[in-house]
């Protein structure tokens, strides 16, 4: 290769390299971070940290007073149906795990839920009328080891694709 077609190939690259950068690794890194903070609602915790659990998946204790006047404590067993069953944050509808969305722009991405509780559920925060209800956290979205693992791992292989390693 003579120097003019190294000037040629470095400049090629160039571009490339900043359309990655500006254009194709946001959307890329957004889309797979995105995926990754949804699948946390499928293992109901956080990258391998569980949530706390919700009350409506426990049995419960409640005292009974029986017609002599005697008390006695009564095994209830967890809600009926669905909901004794369902995971932890998806709800009856699930629009809080489909609700995770990324935003591109020039050489970033901001991952985010556009729902109204869903900062309350993964900072832990108090909502509800009056916001006297303090919630669990049980965060969902948000910085992590394995995610930077992984956006690492897709941004070497398509940057390596660009320079032909």
């Amino acid at each position: 290769m003579d120097p003019k077609q190294f000037t040629i190939k470095i400049t090629q690259m160039t571009v490339n390299l900043k359309k990655a950068i500006d254009d194709d690794l946001p959307k890329i890194l957004g889309n797979k971070a995105a995926s990754m903070f949804r699948q946390n609602f499928q293992d109901e915790g956080f990258f391998g940290t569980k949530w706390k659990e919700v009350k409506r998946r426990q049995p419960m204790t409640v005292t009974v007073t029986l017609k002599s006047g005697k008390k006695k404590k009564k095994q209830l067993p967890c809600a009926k149906g669905a909901d004794g069953k369902r995971k932890i944050l998806t709800g009856r509808t699930g629009n809080l795990g489909r609700s995770i969305q990324y935003k591109v722009s020039k050489a970033q991405v901001t991952i985010y839920s556009d729902t109204k509780y869903g900062k309350a559920h993964n900072i832990g925060d108090m909502t509800g009328r009056g916001h006297k209800v303090k919630m669990p956290k049980r965060q969902f979205i948000g910085d992590h080891p394995k995610l930077h693992a992984e956006l690492e791992k897709l941004t070497t292989q398509y940057i390596n694709k660009i320079i032909g390693k």
